[in-house]
């Protein structure tokens, strides 16, 4: 398994991308067209070998604009873990009880996104791309991105390395990460959770919900990012630079 995407939910997409760029010299590598099904517009942005998302709701029924309602702004919002085998993962956690709640079944692409309450409280999706026969190919097709996706790759970030997911009860939910995903916890640190590319984080929170807290970058120069969050007046602190209700954390 392999951390690959993760997005956010902002009401203004352009501020956020713009944030992204300043801070980390991203580029937004695609604008899907067709995620208006959802109700949405977004921004998917090459970071190293990985990608982050920044979804916007365009219609009053989008879903994501009554998570961002009961969040009350900006928020992490989904997961996606890209597998070798999309339809094995996907009935292993149908046996596990996970409710299926959008199916995509391409030549070159198989994925399902999950419900929430059967996913530790986040969306999340296991995606398959079926163009690549090693799914940890380091900058390896990925439908989500679009086909030039590699033409907006920076020196500036090489990787997106972990994510952080906080609850009341971390333990709690990192042992049921272990089961979705299917594998074990670090013995060392039963708050990790190791894929094969990339880790899960688990962090304690006073807010009674699961929250998409923050992702850490591998950074060129840790140093000079943070130095340019500060210079723009974000918000900056031990756990890193707050974008879209979410913090970013730079390391070498």
């Amino acid at each position: 398994m392999r951390l690959r995407q993760v997005a956010l939910a902002s009401t203004n997409l352009d501020a956020v991308t713009a944030a992204f760029a300043e801070v980390f010299g991203l580029k937004v590598a695609y604008n899907d067209p067709h995620i208006d099904h959802y109700g949405l517009k977004n921004a998917v942005i090459s970071a190293g070998t990985g990608f982050l998302e920044v979804v916007e709701p365009i219609a009053d029924n989008a879903s994501a604009g009554r998570f961002l309602n009961r969040r009350g702004g900006d928020a992490g919002y989904m997961l996606i873990i890209q597998v070798a085998d999309a339809g094995a993962e996907i009935d292993r956690v149908k046996g596990l009880g996970v409710r299926v709640v959008d199916e995509i079944d391409r030549k070159d692409y198989k994925a399902a996104h999950f419900h929430p309450a059967d996913f530790g409280g986040v969306l999340a999706s296991f995606d398959q791309q079926r163009s690549e026969a090693d799914f940890l190919k380091p900058y390896g097709d990925w439908m989500p991105a679009g086909a030039d996706w590699r033409d907006t790759r920076t020196d500036e970030v090489l990787d997106l390395t972990a994510v952080t997911l906080t609850h009341p009860d971390p333990d709690a939910l990192a042992r049921r990460y272990a089961e979705l995903l299917g594998r074990p916890l670090d013995a060392a640190n039963p708050r990790r959770l190791p894929m094969d590319h990339g880790e899960m984080l688990f962090a304690v929170s006073d807010q009674p919900v699961t929250s998409v807290a923050g992702v850490t970058l591998k950074v060129r120069d840790p140093e000079a990012a943070l130095a340019r969050a500060r210079a723009k007046g974000i918000d900056v602190n031990a756990e890193g630079v707050l974008i879209g209700g979410m913090r970013f954390k730079p390391t070498a």
